[in-house]
């Protein structure tokens, strides 16, 4: 239930920073299928990324989430790749909403 509110709460922030439906559906496909790739060809190709990959690739942290095999450095993944990529864009999107001119 967790890996489905994380997943949640990823569109929810894409939403609040784009602002825009159809923006924030797009962003948030880019997000699920680009950075997985990306991070996992830097992971077979660097040897120093493939231990930085856990604390900075949020589907790698969310694996042992589903898998069911959560043990406490699995936890500081997820809350670390947490923080990068929903609280600190959820701040800004506030911030941008709150900063914006009402029309």
């Amino acid at each position: 239930m967790l890996g489905n509110v994380v997943g949640l709460t990823l569109g929810f922030t894409l939403g609040l920073v784009i602002r825009n439906s159809p923006g924030a559906i797009v962003g948030y496909f880019v997000i699920a299928l680009v950075p997985p790739t990306v991070f996992g060809l830097m992971a077979g190709l660097q040897g120093w990324f493939k231990d930085l990959q856990p604390w900075v690739d949020l589907n790698y942290a969310q694996g042992a989430l589903f898998n069911g095999t959560m043990g406490g450095v699995e936890w500081a993944h997820l809350a670390v790749t947490g923080l990068l990529w929903l609280v600190l864009p959820i701040a800004a999107g506030v911030r941008m909403v709150l900063r914006a001119e009402i029309t």
